[in-house]
């Protein structure tokens, strides 16, 4: 989940838990925040909601219904936070979600 980017956590830096990478390490998130890479996410966590799921349900289920990814790596350090990873495997992405991710 790209360090925790495709999550949404950090999409308001001001608001992340002090917990997370991005406070404890500091420059861990440098080449996501200003960046191209944070633009992309913004719009991907907008096809998420749009969709009515996280987005961490839209990364993986989208990588689970991929042929070509063999396996994903969530790194869940809570368990709601596993729970969440576990049951985004159930979730079904309809044709319009996956183009909107393509685009």
């Amino acid at each position: 989940l790209a360090g925790g980017v495709l999550t949404g956590k950090y999409a308001n830096p001001d608001e992340v838990d002090e917990g997370a990478r991005l406070k404890m390490f500091p420059g861990f998130m440098d080449r996501y925040l200003g960046s191209q890479n944070e633009k992309a996410v913004s719009a991907y966590c907008k096809i998420a909601k749009e969709a009515g799921i996280t987005p961490t349900q839209l990364a993986l289920s989208w990588c689970f219904n991929r042929e070509y990814v063999c396996s994903t790596i969530i790194g869940a350090t809570t368990i709601p936070q596993l729970k969440e990873c576990l049951g985004s495997y159930d979730v079904k992405l309809n044709e319009e979600t996956i183009e909107q991710i393509a685009a």
